[in-house]
């Protein structure tokens, strides 16, 4: 950890910031956004305030989730990287932690819930936790006819015509396995010429090269690196090319889609932030703003129980099983630079539970379990057959010890 990183005990943020904070975090560098301190707590909290953002309103009235608190949730211990062995009620309780809020739901109903460092009616950014919402809208298309999956991306979004993209299929694209120069690694992060800092140097309105680039032209300007399918590299560009997919064949914001098909079935508590580029992108690779029950919400739209939060089924059987069904290679998912990320995560370094990613999903276990992480601790745990989701909210880029209870809970017993 950096010694000059400043990190504020979060209690002290529950009921807002100071002045000081928000003028330092408006002038503050990608870098310092992410790194895990004061500025990064204030941008996840208030992402609307830095970043032009599309609100999607909520449609339908709330749908009301019951309440069935199980206390044996909090008792689950996993070992942490620097604090030993904790239960989840010893974690959540460290302000060390810096989480801020974890919810488990099961058959519909919330069974645990804390907010130690946030209010529940608060909007915290999903940070990639939110990719799978650029996936549910193709595999949407995909069921309508609109879209073959195993079609070039280049047959859908002009702008990909002639470039390295015309041999890369929307599958490649949904399962990061492009074969292009896009990987997030810490190399590529601190590389200025690098593809993913020039696709992040256009997403906030900064300068690459004396100029902000238009963020459809640094996506087309990817580079081959090998055969699609050959590898798994793990990239928002995948995403936010899933983005132009979906905005080239509606000719519409992919926000407006995503009402449409989406948020207008939930009966959620409060309205989606959507935060864009300055064109207008959508930035659903992570720059997603939400109370935590409503993370939770759509988590429950791969459930039995999506009735309970939704007025139609959004997530068909049909989408579930392609989910399942194309998971890739445990050796291609560890070959690449966050298979032994995610492992970490999860604490299981010398051996793996899980088989691989699917589909913007970054790991699928052989219960047909789903998981997808976000930068600085926040979590999606799906479970289609156990009827069970866990979401969590946090700002911590130096111990990623709140992802290992979610499989814990799932296998517990608690819930066969």
């Amino acid at each position: 950890m950096s010694k000059s990183l400043q990190r504020t005990p979060l209690e002290e943020f529950i009921n807002g910031f100071p002045l000081e904070l928000s003028q330092r975090t408006m002038h503050a560098k990608l870098p310092v956004l992410f790194a895990g301190g004061d500025e990064s707590h204030y941008w996840s909290m208030r992402t609307a305030e830095i970043l032009p953002t599309a609100i999607i309103p909520k449609r339908t009235e709330t749908m009301p989730l019951a309440r069935r608190i199980m206390p044996e949730i909090g008792a689950i211990k996993a070992e942490t990287e620097h604090f030993g062995t904790l239960t989840l009620n010893e974690f959540l309780a460290r302000p060390d932690s810096f989480s801020q809020g974890y919810l488990v739901i099961h058959k519909g109903e919330i069974v645990f819930d804390a907010y130690p460092r946030m209010r529940p009616t608060d909007h915290h950014v999903w940070m990639s936790t939110a990719k799978p919402t650029a996936s549910l809208l193709v595999e949407l298309l995909i069921n309508e006819g609109k879209i073959d999956e195993h079609a070039p991306l280049s047959d859908y979004i002009a702008e990909f015509k002639g470039t390295a993209w015309d041999n890369v299929t929307v599958n490649n694209t949904l399962n990061m396995a492009t074969g292009l120069d896009v990987e997030d690694t810490s190399e590529s992060r601190a590389d200025p010429d690098s593809h993913p800092t020039r696709l992040y140097s256009a997403e906030f309105n900064l300068l690459y090269k004396g100029k902000v680039e238009h963020l459809i032209d640094v996506l087309a300007d990817a580079e081959k690196e090998c055969e699609p399918g050959e590898k798994f590299a793990y990239a928002s560009a995948h995403t936010q090319a899933l983005v132009c997919l979906v905005e080239s064949l509606t000719g519409e914001r992919w926000h407006q889609t995503f009402d449409r098909l989406v948020w207008s079935k939930m009966g959620v508590n409060a309205p989606l932030q959507v935060h864009t580029a300055p064109d207008g992108s959508a930035l659903a690779h992570g720059v997603i703003s939400s109370q935590l029950i409503d993370l939770a919400r759509f988590g429950m739209l791969y459930t039995p129980s999506w009735n309970k939060t939704a007025t139609e089924q959004v997530v068909s059987d049909e989408t579930l099983k392609r989910i399942q069904d194309d998971v890739q290679t445990h050796e291609l998912l560890m070959a690449g630079f966050d298979g032994p990320v995610f492992a970490s995560y999860h604490g299981e370094v010398d051996a793996p539970t899980f088989i691989s990613n699917s589909r913007q999903w970054d790991v699928l276990w052989p219960d047909n379990d789903m998981w997808k992480g976000g930068m600085m601790s926040q979590g999606l745990y799906v479970s289609p057959d156990k009827d069970l989701v866990v979401v969590y909210f946090g700002t911590n880029n130096h111990d990623h010890s709140v992802h290992r209870w979610a499989r814990r809970i799932a296998t517990s017993g608690l819930f066969s």
